[in-house]
């Protein structure tokens, strides 16, 4: 099995010294272009030579992480260098040098590489099914990004950025920074913060990258999420400019929550308030029950907001009905796992049921919906028998009437994998299926990266032999993202089995 890996490595970088006699060649043919057209002649070149390069890593991917360190040291060393050979018969070839060009696309190629390098340990342990880590120094990360914060001037470039960033994350995680970061059980934001603060760098650049904290990450994560570091970067930022953007920003996070109707907390848990984000229809008239339509975001149980529902909720609010998005436990803020998420999705689905006379709405008819993240949560919601196993002890029912999903985890099998003390069968609809679920519809993209096409096929092949009313829809060529790829035709299939769900199940008046 050995020799066969490293076969596939060898056919590898076969195919990539194509790429690099490819190189060669485009060098000498820029060298002959008209002084004109010299400059941007090299710019052209070298994305198309990142992009390629970029495409050589992506597909060969496992073949080139797996190997031991000088290996795939060797296999980075010759992408490096093939950029660097580019830009070097630029410079001895040109009539007229462009010293600050060069320099430029030198820095950019330079930090993209140190960004491969960082990668290393994490795919190394991931190709390795998650039981061996690479064999590194423990100072493995500060080596690779070490001279990388003396100079401020560089917050300029796209791909420093970029690795800086990412070696934020991994440090961000912790005693896990060598494992797999995509599922580590830490308050991620907070201690992402630390990193920054404690980075032996040029306070110009410690300043930058926390206001980016804010700016980049407040998309991502609820307002709330920021406290910690919002209580700090006062202090800590030193650029007055920054300090106002930090400003801004924070209070943005809370102004964009003025879109919804009403705000309520639904549950308090471990000291974590979680809100229930409502959006009533024009002149709702309380005494005359309303559907509920229940949103979920998605996020992979680790980052998203309510406010990504926002659009989706004055849309169902318009056609009449409550719609509510909320809040609940994610891993990167809070340090929890998947279960807790559920346990939310369980509470705020009772809690509606419950408050159904306060807030107008009919309790046996409560429509949820999610996307990927969150559709695992509308659906298990509908397939837990005992919610007091997750720590709900509502006597109203946390089990919705009817389920929409989009791009759904079916099979929560190695998306918890760190401090896991349960099964996480005891999550995964795959194992859950039985009769009387609510109505499902579901929509999967057969292209899909993150949740493979193969788990939606299981689950349909599965709950196809019950007696559930399940309606379904994949299609060709659509990836993960809302079905990114996907055609305007598809997306009005979804439009026209939707409208046939709602009216077909009570959610909705001809």
């Amino acid at each position: 099995m050995a020799n066969f890996k490293y076969f596939m490595i060898t056919i590898a970088l076969f195919q990539f010294t194509l790429v690099i006699a490819q190189t060669d060649v485009e060098s000498k043919a820029i060298s002959s272009t008209p002084i004109a057209k010299q400059k941007q002649s090299l710019l052209e070149a070298y994305s198309k030579l990142v992009r390629k390069n970029d495409s050589f890593v992506t597909a060969n991917r496992e073949k080139i992480f797996s190997p031991e360190l000088e290996r795939f040291n060797s296999i980075i060393d010759s992408l490096e260098q093939s950029v660097y050979k580019l830009v070097k018969n630029y410079e001895d070839n040109f009539e007229e040098r462009n010293t600050l060009k060069i320099d430029s696309l030198l820095t950019e190629a330079k930090f993209n590489h140190k960004r491969y390098r960082l990668l290393y340990p994490n795919n190394y342990y991931r190709f390795a099914n998650f039981k061996k880590k690479a064999s590194v120094s423990s100072d493995y990360f500060e080596d690779v990004m070490k001279g990388s914060f003396d100079d401020p001037s560089l917050v300029q470039f796209k791909e420093y950025r970029r690795c800086v960033n990412f070696y934020l994350d991994i440090l961000s995680a912790g005693e896990y920074k060598f494992l797999h970061l995509e599922y580590v059980p830490v308050k991620r934001l907070d201690t992402r913060y630390d990193a920054i603060v404690d980075l032996d760098a040029q306070q110009r650049i410690k300043d930058f990258f926390i206001k980016e904290h804010f700016t980049s990450n407040i998309w991502t994560y609820r307002v709330e999420a920021f406290d910690y570091a919002f209580a700090k970067a006062l202090e800590d930022v030193k650029n007055q400019e920054y300090v106002k953007e930090i400003k801004d920003t924070y209070r943005m996070g809370k102004d964009r929550r003025n879109d919804a109707s009403e705000i309520k907390v639904y549950k308090t848990v471990d000291g974590i308030t979680l809100n229930a984000h409502i959006f009533y229809p024009e002149n709702h008239d309380k005494s005359q029950a309303k559907p509920a339509h229940l949103f979920f975001n998605g996020g992979g149980w680790a980052i998203g907001l309510p406010e990504w529902s926002y659009g989706a909720c004055k849309r169902s609010a318009e056609e009449g009905s409550v719609a509510f998005a909320f809040d609940y436990r994610l891993r990167n803020i809070h340090g929890t796992a998947v279960k807790a998420s559920v346990s939310d999705a369980l509470s705020a689905i009772a809690w509606v049921r419950e408050n159904a006379k306060e807030l107008g709405i009919d309790p046996n008819k409560i429509l949820a919906e999610g996307f990927s993240a969150g559709a695992h949560l509308a659906l298990v919601s509908a397939m837990i028998k005992n919610p007091e196993d997750f720590g709900v002890t509502s006597k109203f029912s946390s089990k919705p009437d009817a389920i929409i999903l989009g791009s759904c985890p079916y099979d929560i099998a190695g998306r918890d994998v760190y401090n896991s003390n349960y099964d996480t069968r005891t999550i995964s609809p795959l194992f859950l299926i039985e009769e009387n679920l609510p109505p499902i519809l579901a929509f999967h993209g057969e292209e899909d990266d993150m949740v493979a096409f193969s788990e939606f096929e299981k689950f349909r092949a599965a709950i196809q032999k019950t007696k559930n009313s399940f309606t379904s829809r994949s299609y060709a060529g659509a990836g993960h993202f809302y079905f990114r790829g996907s055609s305007q035709k598809d997306a009005d299939d979804r439009r026209r089995l939707t409208e046939k769900f709602l009216l077909k199940n009570g959610f909705k008046i001809k």
